[in-house]
């Protein structure tokens, strides 16, 4: 989790860099932790402070992929139809999310066969059925080698029923801007200023999508009485090994943005 003070005076910015002219630490943190990084606003003398993982990836901010057609129609009613029983019957067992162990059969059989090479740190069901809430951006994680997974489970979803999946710039917090060090939406970059839509996916029935977990996200509301249900995972990539050979990923076969689907 990163932390943020008000500094005394402005301090300039002092850092290590690769050939590539990333960010790869600070110089000079004398006495400080040498697992996180620390970067000062230059305007404000805000200081920001993260965990050094935050830096891996360079401009993590084109890494999201999306697949479709992984499942059946059949599959996806039948996976609907589990999750639909779960919110109705199960919900107040799990007030904060399934946790990171699966414990249903038919999760587990959709992990199989979306997890792009993780260790899942955590997963959920999601329903996004109130048409009146106001959207907002969240962030679900602020180091790297951290993923999201989402799989649309909805069989009768359309385009027009709403419940995209937007993901946004990283530049629309200061923190953000200091997260996002190694891209064009730092402090002094060119786009720091202009917060933007990156993609946008409509929630196909079935469509798997995965993105850097450091990219913010938001999900639009659906229209009139629709229910959008999701699976969204968490996993990083630090430490994952598999288990056995079984338990190795086949490979899926991600499709580039389509960009006539993007609102």
């Amino acid at each position: 989790m990163a932390k943020s003070k008000k500094s005394k005076k402005k301090v300039i910015n002092d850092f290590d860099r690769d050939d590539l002219g990333n960010i790869i630490g600070n110089k000079n943190l004398e006495g400080r932790d040498l697992q996180k990084f620390v970067l000062t606003n230059p305007t404000t003398g805000e200081e920001y402070e993260f965990d050094a993982d935050a830096l891996v990836g360079e401009d993590w901010t084109g890494m999201s992929q999306n697949a479709d057609a992984i499942f059946s129609s059949e599959e996806i009613e039948k996976y609907y139809d589990k999750a639909i029983d779960m919110k109705l019957n199960e919900a107040n067992d799990f007030p904060d999310g399934l946790g990171s162990e699966i414990k249903h059969d038919w999760i587990q059989e959709i992990w199989n066969k979306v997890n792009p090479g993780v260790k899942m740190l955590s997963h959920r069901v999601n329903n996004n059925n109130d048409s009146t809430r106001m959207p907002k951006w969240q962030m679900n994680s602020w180091t790297g080698n951290q993923y999201t997974i989402v799989l649309f489970l909805t069989p009768d979803m359309q385009p027009e029923d709403g419940g995209a999946l937007e993901l946004w710039t990283p530049n629309l917090s200061d923190k953000m801007k200091a997260l996002a060090c190694n891209t064009l939406y730092t402090f002094g970059s060119e786009q720091e200023h202009n917060q933007d839509l990156l993609y946008s996916f409509w929630p196909r029935p079935g469509r798997q999508v995965v993105f850097d977990s450091r990219i913010p996200n938001m999900e639009r509301p659906v229209n009139g009485d629709k229910s959008c249900v999701s699976l969204v995972f968490q996993g990083t990539n630090k430490g994952y090994t598999p288990e056995s050979t079984d338990d190795v990923v086949e490979e899926i076969d991600y499709s580039e943005v389509d960009f006539s689907e993007v609102e």
